[in-house]
């Protein structure tokens, strides 16, 4: 579901009553809250964040106010760059404590001197951050980031409108404009482009011009089918009234355990797709920095992790999560992307051609809306 953008208590969305007692509120909660509470005292009595919607468990949120006498206020926003024109913007005046952003995106804000280095002496988990996602390319060392999730995109559809077998990014389109048309949700970012790229075997992030142009034509073509731009579908798709969602994996699993729906199927199409990275940072400015460090120590916690995987379907970036999950999750397919379709998976890349597609997928919306 999404949260409202305003100003909000993130534990009483919708998701969260029927979805915090998954493993109930006592879930192993000593380990994690003792290991808050050595650093209560240093916690402000608040901690304002910004992230994607619904990406948090509503008992690791309570857990954490619990064990520092705090309250954590959050505010979703529905694309990168939304987090960064608002961060630019304030120019360090933002409220916000944390923030979070993908792979592509951190960069970025680091050269724009956007977000600070962490003081890692209040991180003593950031040893429990997995090698394969540790110290990545676009942040050394991590000196101004920390993984929060990573996954991958595809689209879910229902089976019982849409009969044929469904493997690909051609399939994607073939039935958005026709079995799906208009009732076809596509990301709230640019990203809704790709799987024009993606399904003639193409980067995304191509400079082709012979490429970027035949997108921009074919968002032309595309545009009527389409009923919404969403980057959080799931309660369209549980409701019945979108049946063909590009989303991403996790927001599928939320999609399906909430709708009941046994015809609702998630593809991981060939031949090419995404697999991302999110990671919180500290934007500059920021009010409450011993809470903001608090939180981060807290959520490298491989309990804390683990009613995160349960909750967001979300892989981990923490060690030893898998030993804390229920065999339920601990090889659910929509978690845990298999190898091959983590091969085909590609990274966002912010070159020459970004600000392009952002004015294509603009182009898209503006049609789509006549």
């Amino acid at each position: 579901m999404m949260i409202d953008r305003s100003r909000r208590w993130y534990r009483l969305t919708r998701r969260g009553l029927l979805k915090g007692t998954v493993a109930g509120m006592g879930l192993a909660l000593a380990g994690p809250m003792a290991s808050s509470r050595l650093m209560a005292a240093q916690a402000e009595d608040q901690l304002s964040m910004m992230g994607w919607a619904d990406y948090i468990s509503p008992d690791n949120i309570s857990a954490w106010e619990s064990a520092n006498n705090s309250r954590l206020i959050y505010d979703s926003y529905a694309s990168n760059d939304e987090m960064y024109s608002k961060l630019q913007l304030a120019q360090g005046n933002s409220g916000y404590d944390v923030g979070m952003n993908t792979d592509f995106m951190i960069k970025l804000l680091i050269d724009k001197q956007l977000i600070q280095k962490l003081d890692k002496s209040q991180i003593p988990n950031i040893g429990n951050i997995r090698p394969e996602v540790a110290n990545p390319n676009f942040d050394p060392g991590n000196e101004y980031t920390v993984p929060k999730s990573w996954g991958s995109q595809g689209f879910i559809y229902d089976k019982s409108v849409i009969t044929r077998p469904m493997k690909s990014w051609n399939d994607f389109l073939e039935a958005v404009v026709n079995e799906a048309s208009g009732q076809v949700s596509l990301l709230d970012d640019p990203l809704a482009i790709a799987p024009l790229f993606w399904s003639k075997g193409l980067s995304w992030n191509s400079t082709d011009e012979a490429a970027l142009k035949d997108a921009e034509e074919q968002v032309g073509k595309l545009a009527t089918h389409i009923k919404a731009f969403n980057s959080y579908p799931v309660q369209d798709v549980a409701s019945g009234s979108v049946i063909l969602a590009q989303c991403w994996n996790g927001n599928a699993k939320q999609a399906i355990d909430s709708s009941g729906n046994e015809n609702l199927v998630f593809v991981y199409p060939e031949p090419i797709s995404e697999m991302w990275l999110d990671s919180y940072h500290l934007p500059v400015g920021g009010k409450h920095p011993n809470a903001a460090h608090s939180w981060i120590n807290f959520v490298l916690d491989p309990e804390v992790a683990a009613r995160e995987v349960t909750y967001t379907g979300f892989l981990s970036p923490v060690a030893g999560v898998e030993n804390k999950l229920d065999p339920s999750i601990a090889d659910h397919p929509l978690i845990f992307p298999p190898a091959d379709a983590q091969k085909r998976g590609e990274r966002t890349v912010r070159n020459e051609t970004y600000d392009r597609r952002i004015a294509i997928l603009t182009k898209f919306k503006a049609a789509a809306a006549q």
